[in-house]
């Protein structure tokens, strides 16, 4: 009893969206992800710094003493306060910053779609591990109906109500259960073992999982394909890689042809502790404009701007190659979202069959009209449309799931 009690309270209830919160807090793999996205992003963060003027201050105490032939000729102290700032701005600090910001939104979206995989790979273990718990249980009924049909066909066999034949029926039919139970058993095993690595559990934390309530409706396709194109991360990824390669490209060629640079500088300097007069007599400044004009440079000045030409040529290719590859993806999981509901509808209406024709054959046997052969072909047929139903119910799961990642409502924090 006490172990009983132990293994119910170590008993976790985990719903899918308990299983994504964990998988996106512990699954050491996607936080390595964060960590190296914040970084890239952090890298990035010098060049905005470059936009912004430099301040200074500081402090310097003088001691002067003056002695000749012996004699002190004076003694003072002097203290001094500083402020300097210094502002040097170009243009091809202000291309760097905006360069810097489409960076960053590039790095920003590659990380949502690693996100997103991860949210989905999540949802992908979880449900198969979910069917395959369905299964698991299924077959160990299957092992022990044929198991008690044997027996009965055995003593049946002893009366001489049942053939050598119909005993060797039965025990291929137990036989194929205990197979196929050993297998489902070995792969629900494998299924739940990788489900704890992706959210963090341990190998030893017994787990509960339930069935996701499926409270949203699917849109049209053509909604479908317009979201998908305004949320897909690698659409806006490579978006953004467009405009900065653009900006990049109008920097190199801006750079090569001609550079300017604003200057401004301004230093305040006082013997006495800095008072609200400071700014009238005891400062200066200057302001100064450059620009200058290559008249050669070899051929690094056409390198570049070829370089820039073709990253940016590369940049739109890889946006519209994923546009139409977009358009692909939608048109493909719309047609198995579809395929889905049918098989599902199909796989309910055969077990409602597969229920009617189990109780006509247990009638027909019950009346002497129909052999212990018959009656387990039903029952073998009523087991095959609950595992069919089964995996119809989990693949029309996968494919709502697979729609909702192309739209960008996989998973709300």
């Amino acid at each position: 009893m006490s172990i009983l009690l132990i293994l119910l309270i170590s008993l976790i209830n985990l719903t899918l969206s308990d299983a994504i919160k964990k998988g996106l807090k512990e699954n050491p793999l996607y936080l390595q992800a964060k960590k190296e996205f914040l970084i890239k992003q952090k890298n990035n963060a010098y060049f905005y710094s470059e936009l912004l003027p430099r301040i200074s201050g500081g402090y310097l105490r003088q001691k002067n003493n003056l002695i000749l032939d012996g004699v002190e000729v004076y003694d003072s102290t002097n203290r001094y306060y500083g402020v300097e700032m210094n502002w040097d701005l170009s243009p091809n600090e202000i291309f760097n910053a905006f360069s810097s910001h489409y960076d960053n939104s590039s790095i920003f979206f590659s990380f949502l779609e690693l996100r997103d995989q991860a949210i989905y790979e999540i949802i992908s273990q979880y449900l198969n591990t979910l069917k395959l718990d369905k299964l698991f249980e299924s077959r160990k009924r299957a092992v022990e109906r044929t198991e008690n049909n044997l027996k009965l066909i055995e003593e049946k066999k002893e009366l001489g109500a049942a053939s050598f034949a119909e005993v060797l029926q039965g025990k291929v039919n137990n036989l194929e259960a205990q197979l196929e139970f050993m297998e489902t058993k070995k792969n629900r095993k494998i299924s739940l073992l990788k489900l704890k690595k992706l959210i963090g559990l341990g190998i030893g934390d017994s787990v509960l999982l339930e069935e996701p309530e499926i409270d949203f409706v699917i849109p049209p396709k053509d909604s479908i394909f317009y979201l998908a194109e305004r949320r897909d991360p690698l659409i806006n990824e490579f978006t953004s890689e467009l405009i900065k390669a653009r900006i990049d490209f109008l920097n190199v060629s801006t750079k090569n042809f001609f550079s300017f640079s604003f200057g401004t500088e301004w230093r305040y300097r006082d013997k006495e502790f800095p008072n609200l007069d400071f700014l009238k007599d005891n400062y200066n400044y200057s302001i100064g404009f450059s620009i200058s004009i290559p008249l050669f440079t070899g051929f690094s000045r056409i390198n570049e701007i070829t370089k820039a030409q073709l990253i940016m040529d590369l940049a739109f290719l890889r946006l519209k190659e994923r546009e139409k590859e977009l358009r692909i993806l939608v048109e493909e999981n719309y047609l198995l979202y579809e395929e889905s509901q049918k098989k599902l509808e199909l796989a309910q209406t055969a077990l409602s069959f597969a229920e009617e024709n189990y109780k006509a054959a247990s009638e027909r046997y019950r009346l002497g009209e129909a052999s212990i052969i018959e009656l387990l072909g039903a029952e073998e047929d009523l087991l095959k449309a609950q595992y069919y139903l089964t995996e119809a119910r989990f693949d029309w799961y996968l494919s709502i799931y697979s729609l909702r990642k192309l739209m960008g409502e996989l998973y709300e924090e």
